[in-house]
């Protein structure tokens, strides 16, 4: 579960909510009063215990938090599908949800741990978490989609600027800093309109890589956006004022080199069954 660099968004407006489904207040039997899930997951031969509370939110529609560390977890005001997407790390079109309540309702999650653990082991716990609660299943599968394709059939331009850490500088002059990865990479969207349409006022991107850059773009897009730069590394570069998703391609193209356009891919989705559902592959 790599998550993607700092990202700031100074909005027009008051919050700008994560959650992709209009919310319905109204009672369900997948809506339960608070519960705490205590357990235990077996990772690496040992069994990791952990308590989770999973309970339906009383955050307004549209209003969402969330707050990760090595040893706790904490998303609010979530629906289940975006949920599962914001614990893998991934666009929320790239989780199918079938079961309507389930989908229709939002909720608070709370997770803390006995011990700081690495962002793949934070996955697998929050997920063992739902499984418990929602008897469901997740499981990949490949579909092909329309998507926008990202890639750089020139090579970066003189405006994508690779990043250099002040511990590498200060490596060859024999000097003791920290390590390269204490530059936290930062992405900022200001004056971002947080109405659904593509624009704003300029994005600011320091420290990070390509693949960082992509995966806070592709919210605000109308469709799952891959990269296939090849461009590793961090960089730092600047977008100026764009009012749709085309302003903004075509200074991504003529500042930075990176090209994007309309095309058909493979990509792989993660499926969300109740178990028992006709169809189901096996858990992840």
């Amino acid at each position: 579960m790599n998550r993607a660099p700092t990202s700031a968004c100074l909005c027009l407006c008051l919050m700008c909510g994560v959650a992709t489904s209009a919310i319905a207040q109204s009672s369900s039997s997948h809506r339960p009063a608070r519960e705490t899930v205590r357990a235990a997951i077996l990772v690496d031969q040992t069994k990791l215990p952990y308590e989770a509370t999973i309970e339906p939110t009383a955050l307004k529609a549209g209003s969402t938090s969330i707050a990760t560390g090595a040893d706790q977890w904490t998303a609010r005001g979530y629906d289940l599908k975006t949920l599962i997407a914001q614990i893998f790390d991934m666009d929320a079109r790239r989780v199918e949800l079938s079961d309507s309540d389930l989908a229709n309702a939002r909720y608070d999650l709370t997770l803390s741990l006995p011990t700081a653990v690495d962002q793949e082991t934070m996955q697998q716990v929050l997920v063992d978490a739902l499984k418990r609660k929602f008897g469901l299943t997740i499981a990949p599968e490949t579909r092909a989609m329309d998507v926008y394709v990202m890639s750089a059939p020139k090579g970066p331009t003189a405006e994508l600027h690779r990043h250099i850490f002040p511990g590498r500088v200060a490596s060859l002059v024999g000097l003791n800093s920290a390590a390269a990865g204490d530059d936290e990479g930062r992405i900022t969207f200001m004056g971002q309109d947080c109405s659904g349409v593509v624009s704003s006022n300029g994005i600011t991107v320091l420290a990070s890589s390509i693949a960082d850059f992509r995966r806070t773009l592709e919210p605000d897009l109308d469709r799952v956006l891959l990269d296939e730069t090849n461009l590793a590394g961090s960089y730092d570069f600047k977008i100026g004022t764009y009012k749709n998703k085309d302003e903004l391609f075509k200074q991504m193209h003529d500042e930075l080199g990176l090209v994007v356009t309309p095309a058909q891919r493979k990509v792989t989705i993660l499926t969300v069954r109740m178990a028992g559902d006709q169809g189901m592959r096996a858990a992840l």
